[in-house]
């Protein structure tokens, strides 16, 4: 039943990934048209964040180390909006079973913007923010009442087969996920 729950909410997270993102997109160029332009003193997320994150990705469970308890799966999965941003949704059955999900968008400047999370459901849960520091490694704030929770950083391999999620005694890999398993 989990594992049904996960697919749908992975197919319901590409949908909103997909409508979230114009037809005439590419990872490679940014909007020419100024309504899909990121706002003034903004730099488009396809500017920055690196082509080889964009898409799904699947925790390697026996690869990674967690400071609590192992989810039994976790996937993420990376896109870009039309407004110039980079959507972040994810999913995960919990040890015990149960179920979660959110996502954010965010300027990929270190601008904060808001996550919702399915534990709050339609009103935001964190702030997040998210900053490139170099060709494979961004910085991830995440707050909540004011106060700094999370600082992470994401590392994408230089073959961008792999994507490592460290924060707070957690080493997260995941590697690409085809959506056949």
């Amino acid at each position: 039943m989990a594992r049904m729950l996960l697919r749908l909410s992975l197919t319901a997270g590409i949908l909103v990934s997909a409508l979230m993102t114009a037809p005439a997109m590419s990872a490679s160029a940014p909007p020419a048209a100024a309504g899909g332009a990121a706002p003034e003193g903004h730099r488009d997320a396809r500017e920055i964040i690196p082509a080889a994150l964009i898409g799904p990705w699947k925790v390697d469970l026996e690869a990674s180390k967690y400071a609590g308890n192992k989810p039994r799966v976790a996937l993420r999965t990376f896109a870009y909006t039309e407004d110039g941003k980079i959507l972040v949704t994810f999913m995960q059955v919990g040890a015990n079973g149960n179920y979660s999900t959110g996502h954010w968008a965010v300027q990929a400047d270190g601008t904060p913007g808001n996550e919702y999370h399915s534990a709050a459901g339609s009103i935001p849960y964190n702030v997040v923010s998210l900053k490139k520091i170099n060709e494979t490694t961004l910085n991830l704030t995440v707050s909540r009442h004011g106060k700094v929770s999370i600082e992470a950083v994401y590392t994408l391999s230089g073959d961008g087969k792999t994507l490592t999620y460290a924060y707070g005694g957690n080493n997260i890999v995941y590697r690409r996920w085809d959506n056949l398993d």
